[in-house]
């Protein structure tokens, strides 16, 4: 089925934003517990590490405005309103997929490079770095499964 006008405009920012802010974030995401366990020498990949988490978790936002814009185009195939449980269930995975990147891993990670600058170690933050990257992660897979299968629609 095509999608023509604003609606296919819309979708085709929406695919691509899910796939060059999501991916990137994820992939940061699965890095860093390899850097943390290097230490001081990957302190500048850290910080970069650090600032990229909290941009692409803030640029992630704008998946969510434009499946919204979507939403508010009307009913089309299987897009019909925030009350489908797949796209309600995909939005509260990405509340909570956020939520980690935002609230866990990039404040873990600026403390990660706060206390290797003071020469500390900062291997204690792995597992919560480590849990947070690999929740998120699971999160993303089910918002994309969701997407794809859009149970009961």
């Amino acid at each position: 089925m095509p999608h023509p006008g604003s609606f296919g405009l819309l979708l085709t920012l929406h695919i691509l934003l899910a796939v060059f802010v999501v991916g990137p974030l994820t992939l940061v995401c699965a890095a860093v517990p390899r850097l943390l366990r290097v230490g001081p020498g990957a302190l500048p990949m850290l910080r970069l590490a650090a600032r990229l988490v909290r941009g692409f978790g803030l640029a992630s936002l704008l998946i969510v405005v434009t499946g919204a814009g979507m939403v508010h185009q009307g009913s089309f195939g299987s897009v019909r309103s925030f009350s489908d449980s797949w796209l309600l269930g995909s939005l509260v995975l990405w509340v909570v997929a956020c939520g980690i990147c935002l609230a866990v891993i990039a404040p873990g990670l600026s403390h990660a490079v706060a206390e290797i600058d003071a020469g500390g170690d900062a291997r204690r933050r792995l597992g919560s770095i480590t849990g947070g990257a690999v929740l998120s992660s699971a999160c993303w897979v089910m918002v994309v499964a969701l997407m794809v299968v859009k149970p009961g629609a």
